[in-house]
Order: structure tokens, then C-alpha cells, then sequence
């Protein structure tokens, strides 16, 4: 299965914003990374240098993960791509321009784990209802330092806050 990871895009400034350690939220990424290669997961990212995903990325492959996808906005002249590390990945999805990438995402993902709130996060969660086959999206609740407002949530029943150590993925 390919699972898409989502999160904000500076792991230093998230940490502080939600009061945890560089280093914790490293630790939790490393048991994401492990629960992920033990179900024999690909992922699917979009990796601005410094962000989130990419240092999900960085560890899966470290740890000897199967296959990272990227979904990148190549062919976009408007606000470029030149901060997604593509380096990271096994094969690019070409998505066009930026517009698009919520959409591509989620079409080439069958599950979301979200790492943390991001604008671009938020996104891409709410791109599920129209695009993809997005049957889940996990929350992980040691990486965010509060719920989307109940309202939100009634339109979006896919969403489970989960701690780490209760993640599986089938």
C-alpha cells in the first residue's frame, strides 16, 4: 500500500510551536519509519528541504523502506519547485503545477498519516473528499498540539487521532 505522509514544513519550528523536543519528534519518526517498513508500506511525499515528510523520507529510506514517491510540481514556472528534495525519492510523479498537487497526492495514495498541521496539510486532507481513494487518515496525537474543530470533523469521517504506539497499518 502506499501511504502519504502530510505535515508541516519546518521540523525545527513545528517542534517548539506544539512545546516538544527536536529529538522527540525525531523518536516518533522513527517508530512511524518502523511501523511503515514492518507492513511493507511505500510512501508518498512531497518534501521541502528542512519539512516534516522529507525527514520521514530520509529515515524510511535510512531504515531500508521500500519506495518513496514524490509528487512535485515540475512543470511549474509560477512558483517553481526548487525546495522539494528530490533526491529523496525512488520515482517522481510529475503533478504539473502546484495547483494540482493536492489532487495527485491523494490519487496516489490509499491512506494519509498526518504528522503534524501545515496549510498545505490541511489541504490535502481536504482534497479527500473529492479525490483518490483515500479510505483513512491517521492523526498522530504526540505530533499535534490540537483537534480540527468538531464541525470539521463531521464532514470528514475518515479522520482517527491515533498515538504512535496504537498505529497499524493493514
Amino acid at each position: 500500500m502506499r501511504v502519504g505522509i502530510i505535515g508541516p514544513g519546518d521540523v525545527t519550528r513545528y517542534s517548539k510551536e506544539i512545546g516538544i523536543s527536536r529529538e522527540k519528534y525525531g523518536g516518533i519518526i522513527k517508530k512511524l519509519v518502523q511501523i511503515l517498513i514492518r507492513s511493507g508500506s511505500e510512501i508518498v511525499v512531497t518534501p521541502d528541504k528542512g519539512s516534516c515528510s522529507e525527514l520521514v523520507a530520509l529515515e524510511y529510506k535510512k531504515a531500508g523502506g521500500k519506495k518513496v514517491y514524490i509528487v512535485a510540481p515540475l512543470d511549474d514556472k509560477e512558483f517553481g519547485y526548487e525546495w522539494i528534495n528530490l533526491g529523496v525519492g525512488d520515482k517522481t510523479i510529475n503533478c504539473g503545477i502546484w495547483r494540482n498537487q493536492p489532487e495527485n497526492f491523494c490519487e496516489n495514495s490509499g491512506l494519509l498519516i498526518c504528522i503534524g498541521w501545515g496549510g498545505g496539510t490541511l489541504v490535502e486532507i481536504y482534497y479527500t473528499r473529492w479525490f483518490g481513494k483515500i479510505k483513512k487518515i491517521y492523526v498522530i496525537e504526540e505530533l499535534i498540539d490540537s483537534k480540527l474543530p468538531e464541525s470539521l470533523l463531521k464532514s470528514f469521517k475518515i479522520i482517527e487521532y491515533i498515538s504512535i504506539n496504537n498505529l497499524k497499518i493493514k
